[in-house]
């Protein structure tokens, strides 16, 4: 694994609108998932020695997917080619548009996809959303 230049992702690329048994299971391939549920929404996650991943469904949806990943985290090049990574991985580049920065958060949306990916500054979390209905 490159800590400064990403070439590809290691964590599980977990497709938004698939069955919560399908989300389940990917996950299941890194650990036990962790069952959240409170206000903001029901979650399954996994933490790994290499990334964070968890998903959060909806009645039996996987509606968003959460990512702690530190690669590229060491550069900010690197944190750049990550972001650039992630987004390709749910679609064509081209498709996304950084529509607000407030200065602690950047958020992309694609519509093209029904997609929306929001990320923190220091580029570790990154969370993908369905915006349409699945």
């Amino acid at each position: 694994m490159n800590i400064f230049w990403p070439r590809k992702l290691y964590s599980p690329h977990i497709e938004l609108g698939i069955s919560l048994e399908r989300g389940l299971s990917v996950l299941r391939e890194f650990g036990e998932p962790v069952e959240t549920r409170n206000d903001n929404g029901h979650s399954f996650r996994v933490d790994s020695p290499e990334f964070d991943v968890a998903i959060y469904e909806k009645e039996g949806i996987v509606i968003g997917v959460w990512y702690n990943d530190p690669i590229g985290r060491l550069w900010s090049k690197g944190k750049s080619k990550k972001v650039d990574l992630y987004l390709q991985r749910y679609g064509d580049l081209s498709n996304w548009d950084m529509r607000q920065d407030n200065g602690w958060m950047r958020y992309h949306f694609n519509d093209a996809e029904g997609l929306a990916m929001v990320y923190g500054v220091h580029n570790d979390v990154i969370r993908f959303n369905l915006t349409r209905s699945a």
